[in-house]
């Protein structure tokens, strides 16, 4: 299935306050629904009762670190996996290596403009839904 971004529920998951509201204003200036939290523990307790379109989130969040979000998301049986946007200023070849098979679909490096991250996003949206062995295209 492929989404076409419009009314997208796009969960961000970002520490920095800055970063989220960015983002946050982006998707929803583009047309998606934004759903900004900042801890991976509010992310797991959200998605109990919602289901994200896709996920943009950043890779060292102070509770637990995007793959253990990921992995607990998409290890849910009654649910699709959710398509993952991974940001971080650590995006080296491990991190990447790290996050391959956990949903997600492209990466990106901290700085980024909000320009970057809508066009990221709208490939992640585009590209297949993905399966529980999901191949990284960052």
């Amino acid at each position: 299935m492929q989404y076409n971004g419009r009314a997208a529920k796009i969960m961000v998951v970002e520490t920095d306050r800055a970063i989220l509201e960015m983002l946050e204003v982006r998707l929803d200036v583009a047309g998606y629904h934004p759903i900004g939290v900042r801890s991976g523990a509010q992310a797991l307790d959200i998605l109990k009762n919602i289901q994200a379109d896709a996920m943009i989130i950043e890779l060292n969040l102070p509770d637990m670190d995007a793959i253990e979000v990921l992995s607990t998301v998409n290890s849910r049986p009654e649910r699709l996996p959710i398509p993952a946007l991974l940001m971080g200023r650590e995006l080296n070849a491990e991190a990447v290596r790290r996050s391959a098979g956990y949903g997600v679909m492209a990466c990106l490096a901290k700085p980024f403009s909000g320009a970057d991250a809508l066009d990221r996003l709208g490939r992640v949206l585009k590209a297949p839904r993905p399966t529980r062995s999901v191949l990284l295209r960052c």
